[in-house]
């Protein structure tokens, strides 16, 4: 009768210590590795954009131009 208690107790101890484990390895998550390709290819949506601003601005630039001349060429 004792050794049955005792087992009990000590399985009863082992999963509590176990799920005791399990618990505090699941709060500590590991970062995700991080990939330089999405790095890349912000760097690459960046200067698309500051590409693109610029092209705008020439493109005013040349409608003024287009439009000064309409005006004296009338």
């Amino acid at each position: 009768m004792n050794t049955k208690f005792v087992a009990i107790l000590a399985l009863a101890a082992g999963l509590v210590a176990g799920s005791l484990f399990m618990a505090q390895g699941q709060t500590q998550p590991k970062p995700p590795p991080t990939d330089s390709r999405i790095d890349k290819l912000i760097d690459q949506n960046e200067q698309i954009l500051k590409n693109q601003d610029q092209m705008i601005k020439d493109l005013d630039d040349l409608k003024k131009g287009v439009l000064q001349l309409r005006v004296r060429s009338s």
